[in-house]
């Protein structure tokens, strides 16, 4: 039997975020019922309007700050699975302690809430980030499930204020999924947990997003850039990261949540490196008629050589347990662009 299977209620956190919503959608259309929090009605019905027709039944609550004690105390009653996506993205901090302390506490938050309000709750799926397991190390470096990143929270502590915005913003995923395990550790809760770490998420915009400096961070600033024209041939190849398709991200998601064998997991969702370089040659075949992309280089070998030198992100346990067939690279930027075009009129 699924560990939670279709048919059921499932509450996602954070429904209005770009991931969030492509996870929503996912649920919905295997059959889940979903309760999405959202921090105003405006999000709650956007997304309702856009969910009306699907097989699954959608509602939304509101709650606004997800850091506050009891915030997800009534949210969780009644559902059978919570999809926590909710937490704070920003680079933009003076202190670890902005980022990392709204993390943990919307995090631990939940489960605290489920346990005292929920007991008919059978599994928590965590959507982390692959942030909490590679950090900036020099490639080429193979990272998996059993690896935590101590190279950001070491940087940290060390360089306290001074230290980059995107290390404090990975050193609070560390520290918000160590304390999402710590709580399953300490507190021996009927429920059972596992976490998904996607890294950067590319692919098609569904939730409510009417001006491109209001893209989340991956699409609009790796991927709107080339589209707009505002990226020139010598700014390649552009280190990329390693990437995944948003709408992979949500079916491991339901994935994780369905399966017995997910629980007490953690699944890297990850197609593995790619470069800026990627991006244009992409836009180029498949645009052609969009101006001021960069060309390129399509020389034979050359993205090998790239890959060969990129740090990799295996997210090979996703498609051995979950089932995991991941989007290729070509899909994925195409409709990302795609969606970009439609929805800003470029």
């Amino acid at each position: 039997m699924p560990a939670v299977e279709p048919g059921s209620k499932i509450l996602v956190t954070g429904a209005s975020g770009y991931i969030a919503a492509h996870i929503v959608r996912e649920y919905l259309e295997q059959g889940y019922d979903v309760r999405g929090t959202v921090r105003d009605t405006g999000k709650g019905e956007y997304l309702a309007n856009l969910f009306k027709d699907s097989k699954g039944k959608f509602e939304y609550v509101i709650v606004r700050e997800i850091a506050e004690e009891g915030a997800f105390d009534e949210a969780v009653k009644g559902v059978d699975g919570v999809a926590h996506v909710a937490s704070p993205v920003t680079f933009v901090v003076k202190h670890l302690d902005d980022v990392a302390i709204p993390a943990v506490n919307g995090t631990v938050g939940v489960l605290k809430s489920i346990q005292k309000n929920a007991p008919q709750v059978r599994r928590v799926v965590y959507t982390a980030s692959s942030g909490s397991i590679n950090g900036p190390g020099g490639p080429p470096t193979r990272y998996t499930e059993a690896d935590w990143n101590s190279v950001d929270l070491a940087k940290c502590a060390e360089m306290g204020s001074d230290a980059p915005g995107d290390s404090k913003y990975r050193a609070s995923k560390v520290l918000a999924e160590r304390a999402f395990w710590q709580f399953f550790d300490d507190e021996k809760p009927t429920f059972d947990g596992a976490t998904i770490h996607p890294p950067m998420v590319y692919g098609p915009i569904v939730h409510q997003c009417d001006d491109p400096k209001k893209l989340n961070h991956s699409v609009g600033n790796r991927i709107y850039p080339y589209v707009a024209g505002r990226m020139k041939q010598s700014d390649l190849p552009e280190s990329g990261s390693n990437f995944v398709d948003v709408r992979d991200v949500a079916l491991a998601q339901v994935k994780a949540m369905t399966l017995p064998e997910a629980g007490g997991e953690r699944f890297i969702v990850s197609n593995g490196p790619y470069s800026g370089n990627d991006v244009c040659v992409v836009l180029n075949k498949e645009f052609p008629d969009l101006p001021d992309v960069p060309k390129g280089d399509t020389t034979p070998g050359y993205r090998e050589s790239l890959v060969a030198t990129s740090n990799f992100v295996d997210g090979s346990k996703a498609v051995q347990v979950l089932g995991i067939t991941y989007r290729s690279l070509e899909e994925t930027f195409r409709d990302t662009a795609k969606s970009l075009i439609t929805r800003f009129n470029m």
